[in-house]
C-alpha cells in the first residue's frame, strides 16, 4: 500500500458512512410510511363512505365475522432496525458488493419517495376541492393551545379556512406540538384584529352569511339552528367574546345550550362544537 497509488481509507470511516447512510434512509422509510398512512386516512370522500358501509352490510348478510379495528397505524422502527441489523451483521468490513446493495437500496427508496409524493399531491388536490363551504374566524382568539386546536379541527373537517390575527404563530413550537401538521393542509388567512369588520363586510358580499358564536339576548341554540351553506363563523376572545361593534354586523348569533353551573366553555372545545354541529348538518343533506 505505501509504494501503490491506492488511495484507501480506514474501514472505520466507511462504516461510519454507511451507518449515517442506513440512518438517513431509515428516516426517509419513517416519512414515507406516514405519509402514506396519512393519505389514506385523510380519503373521506362520500364515495368511499358508501362503498364500506356497502361492504360491511354485504358481511352481515353472508353470516360473515365483522371484526372493529382502529384505522390508525403507527410504523415501528423496530422493525426496520432489527432487519437493518441482520443485513450488516457479519460484515467485519465494508466490501463492494455490499456498498452496492446500499445503492441500489437508496435508488428504491427514491423511487418510493417520488410515488409518495405524487401520491400526497394528489390527495391535497381532492382535500381542496372537497372542502365545505365553512371558515372560521379566530382572530380575536389570542392564546397559542387554542389556535392549534381550532386549526386541528378545522382541517379534521375540511372547513374551507381558517383566519388568525398573525400567521407567524404557525412556527411556534408550541402550537406546531398540539396541530401536528394541520396548518400543511388548511389554507391559513391572516387577518389583524382592527380588519375583522372589514373582512366580514367582504365575505357577506362574497354571499357568505356571518354568524357568531356568543351568548347575547338574541341568541338562538345551536342544535335549533340552521347553517346557511356559506358560513363564516365568528369566535370570540377567550373572556371577553365577541366585542358589541362586531355583534353588530353579524347575521345571527348561536350559543351552545348549556346546563352545568360553569357559564361558557372554552373558546376553542366551543368553536369545534359548532363546526361538528355545521358539519353534521351538510352531512343530512348529502
Amino acid at each position: 500500500m505505501r509504494v501503490s497509488d491506492f488511495e484507501c481509507v480506514p474501514v472505520s470511516v466507511m462504516e461510519r458512512v454507511i451507518e449515517f447512510l442506513n440512518d438517513v434512509r431509515e428516516d426517509l422509510r419513517q416519512a414515507i410510511a406516514n405519509d402514506t398512512v396519512t393519505i389514506k386516512n385523510e380519503d373521506l370522500a362520500v364515495g368511499e363512505h358508501h362503498k364500506s358501509d356497502e361492504s360491511v352490510s354485504e358481511m352481515v348478510k353472508t353470516g360473515q365475522e365483522v371484526l372493529d379495528f382502529q384505522k390508525k397505524i403507527t410504523p415501528h422502527r423496530g422493525d426496520s432496525e432489527q432487519a437493518l441489523n441482520l443485513n450488516t451483521r457479519g460484515h467485519s468490513g465494508v466490501g463492494d458488493e455490499y456498498i452496492s446493495r446500499i445503492i441500489s437500496e437508496m435508488e428504491e427508496d427514491d423511487q418510493v419517495f417520488d410515488l409518495a409524493l405524487e401520491a400526497r399531491l394528489h390527495a391535497a388536490e381532492t382535500i381542496k376541492q372537497s372542502r365545505q363551504e365553512l371558515i372560521v374566524v379566530a382572530s380575536l382568539v389570542e392564546r397559542i393551545p387554542n389556535l392549534a386546536g381550532l386549526t386541528r379541527t378545522c382541517e379534521v373537517f375540511r372547513a374551507a379556512g381558517l383566519v388568525v390575527a398573525d400567521k407567524s404563530v404557525l412556527q411556534d413550537k408550541q402550537f406546531r406540538l398540539i396541530s401536528v401538521t394541520a396548518e400543511k393542509w388548511l389554507p391559513v388567512t391572516e387577518v389583524p384584529v382592527d380588519s375583522v369588520k372589514a373582512y366580514l363586510e367582504r365575505k357577506r358580499g362574497d354571499g357568505y352569511s356571518v354568524i357568531g358564536l356568543e351568548q347575547t339576548a338574541n341568541s338562538m341554540p345551536l342544535d335549533r339552528f340552521g347553517f346557511p351553506d356559506r358560513t363564516v363563523l365568528v369566535l370570540g376572545r377567550e373572556k371577553e367574546g365577541i366585542p358589541v361593534d362586531i355583534i353588530h354586523i353579524l347575521d345571527a348569533c348561536v350559543e351552545i345550550p348549556q346546563l352545568g353551573v360553569v357559564r361558557s366553555l372554552n373558546v376553542h372545545v366551543s368553536g369545534a362544537i359548532a363546526v361538528w354541529e355545521y358539519t353534521r348538518q351538510q352531512r343530512n343533506q348529502r
